[in-house]
């Protein structure tokens, strides 16, 4: 047997080196191209069996390749692999330019394999095929001399069969043996073939290479007088390589008083397409990131997908069938609402709040549409639905960073009009004290007016720290020694049998790049934070992990608090908010612009058992990576 050549055209070179491996693992001869233009040099100076190209190619598109392929010789089989698979390219690659197979990346080794040699196998059919006509012209004169001879009344009843058969819109044919012995006009204009083509020639050569094992194992059953299905649905290859589906109902019956089969032949290509379609728009539904969901005209829900299931808290969908929708979202006036447009045949978009199955609320997005039949008319109502979450919580991150960054502008003006007058008052207040004779109750008022110049100082450098914070000085940081360090630190104000620490440091941690003092000067006041919540007696934990996925490390200091009001957690990080008697409200809005100046987020959030978790992440350094 001649050896198989096969050439590769891919500019991906780790795909061609995978392909290469394959084919000479399955001892085939191969050439390696890596642009359309070197592929069709290859194909005119040297003999190819078999072509694999990519469609997306530099100097010339696969696509293009395979037009030129074929008019050099249109006997070798090309087999098209590309990474953005579509139905309708798929259609015209395989139908109109004649491609034998289309394969999507990636796709493993069986499936290349398989489709390699059904295409080597379909090549070496159509080209035994081509050397057989000299016999079929051959056997079909002697079917045309047995036609002569037979009587004037024969052939008139022939002649009207042949009529009655060649009108009918489904193919007939009669198989003998295992030899095509009469074809209707139905079988050659969907196949492509002519008369002498298909007459004297095994069916089998016709039949795709997946499906004929089975198609002759019910046709041996069948000559053989066993029970056999009378309908089989296979596929029946076209002259120009393609492909067409059909229904074969077969019956035994007689050809020149010799047993044969009957068969009648139902092109189901747009049934199986349609049937393609369907399944790929159910995949679509089932897969989809956005949580879909039908709905009968009365509201009751007939079909969720995994993503609506996960997004409102259920495992079965079996729970939500049959039930009203609307009683997964909080409003029932935009219910209303969305009902009517959908009646009205409009489309309806808008932001609802949904409740999920645990009684807990989240905001989604929903746009839902009528179904419609092909007569216009309403069959069910379909959703999709995009939890806004992470989105909301977004905006409200960014809405705080663009107040904190106003605050921030004002308290850097307002510190600098502010800090001559009271240099004034507390160097003057000072003065008095140190060298005028007072008497008890003045020098006591100069004292007041002196502490609280220094407590009005102080405040103004932390306005200052929030508004200008000082340039960082990198370095690679341990996170896990910061957080002890403060942990040590903060151990020395507070009484051990009152406030309990637990620590939990995953060791190994990558380091992260940042300022050690001021990342220090966080920590210290989350944990003064903590402290303040358990009000002097609890426990407080912190841990760190490396979340690598997102190339982070992260710090969470957790208290057992009573925990933080709602209306209250969404101003946190505002400046002068504090539930503290006499705190400046500056600490975290100087923690939030610390840990933003090190491109890190801080997050708090309630604890469900009570309690306040506050988590700081930092990216991982980069340094020496």
């Amino acid at each position: 047997m001649p050896e198989e050549v096969v050439l590769i055209a891919d500019d991906d070179m780790q795909i061609r080196r995978m392909l290469s491996r394959f084919l000479e693992n399955e001892n085939y001869r191969f050439f390696e191209v890596s642009n359309g233009k070197e592929a069709v040099d290859i194909v005119r100076n040297h003999c190819v069996n078999l072509a694999i190209l990519d469609i997306v190619m530099p100097e010339m598109d696969g696509i293009e390749v395979l037009k030129r392929i074929k008019e050099i010789d249109e006997t070798i089989e090309v087999l098209m692999v590309t990474g953005y698979g579509k139905i309708e390219s798929l259609r015209e690659i395989l139908f109109d330019y004649g491609a034998f197979d289309y394969l999507i990346k990636p796709f493993d080794l069986i499936e290349l394999k398989i489709a390699v040699r059904r295409a080597l196998r379909n090549r070496e059919v159509m080209l035994k095929s081509n050397l057989a006509k000299g016999e079929l012209e051959r056997r079909i004169l002697e079917l045309e001399q047995e036609l002569k001879e037979r009587t004037f009344s024969q052939r008139e009843s022939q002649i009207k069969y042949r009529d009655i058969v060649e009108a009918s819109r489904d193919g007939i044919a009669i198989t003998q043996g295992d030899y095509f012995m009469f074809a209707n006009i139905t079988v050659m204009e969907s196949t492509g073939y002519t008369t002498r083509e298909i007459l004297g020639t095994p069916f089998a050569e016709f039949i795709h290479p997946d499906d004929w094992r089975a198609a002759l194992a019910k046709h041996q059953k069948r000559l053989t007088g066993n029970e056999a299905p009378e309908v089989s649905v296979f596929r029946i290859i076209r002259k120009d390589g393609s492909f067409l589906w059909v229904e074969d109902r077969a019956a035994m019956t007689l050809w020149n008083g010799t047993p044969a089969s009957l068969h009648v032949i139902r092109d189901i290509s747009e049934r199986m397409k349609n049937e393609e379609s369907l399944i790929i728009r159910n995949a679509a539904m089932a897969t989809s990131i956005s949580g879909i969901a039908l709905a009968d005209l009365s509201g009751n829900m007939t079909y969720a997908n995994s993503a609506f299931l996960k997004m409102w808290g259920y495992s079965n969908r079996n729970e939500l069938i049959g039930q009203p929708i609307r009683r997964l979202f909080h409003s029932q006036i935009k219910g209303k609402k969305a009902v009517e447009a959908l009646r009205r045949k409009d489309g309806y978009v808008d932001e609802v709040v949904a409740v999920r199955k645990d009684g807990s609320t989240f905001p989604v997005q929903v746009s839902a549409s009528m179904v419609l039949d092909e007569s216009d008319r309403p069959i069910c109502m379909m959703g999709s639905f995009l939890d806004l979450t992470k989105q909301k919580q977004a905006e409200e991150v960014m809405m705080r960073t663009e107040k904190l960054s106003s605050l921030g502008q004002l308290s850097a003006g307002l510190a600098h009009e502010l800090r001559n007058p009271l240099a004034v008052v507390s160097s003057c207040s000072q003065f008095c004290l140190d060298n005028l004779k007072l008497d008890q109750q003045v020098r006591e008022n100069f004292q007041v007016i002196y502490r609280n110049s220094q407590r009005a100082s102080k405040l103004i450098s932390e306005l200052l720290a929030f508004a200008r914070p000082d340039a960082l000085t990198t370095n690679d940081i341990d996170m896990n020694e910061v957080v002890t360090t403060a942990l040590q630190m903060i151990r020395m104000e507070v009484d051990p049998a009152r406030v309990m620490f637990v620590q939990r440091l995953k060791e190994g941690l990558p380091q992260v790049r940042g300022d050690k003092e001021k990342l220090s000067q966080v920590f210290l006041n989350l944990l003064q934070n903590a402290i303040h919540a358990v009000s002097g007696k609890g426990t407080i934990t912190v841990e760190s992990r490396c979340m690598t996925s997102d190339n982070l490390v992260e710090v969470t200091v957790t208290d057992d608090g009573p925990g933080i009001p709602e209306e209250h957690r969404k101003k946190i990080f505002d400046p002068f908010f504090t539930t503290k008697p006499g705190g400046t409200g500056l600490g975290l809005s100087i923690c939030h612009s610390i840990v933003e100046q090190h491109m890190g987020t801080i997050r708090v959030e309630p604890v469900e058992d009570g309690g306040v978790r506050v988590d700081v992440r930092l990216p991982v350094s980069t340094e020496g990576a």
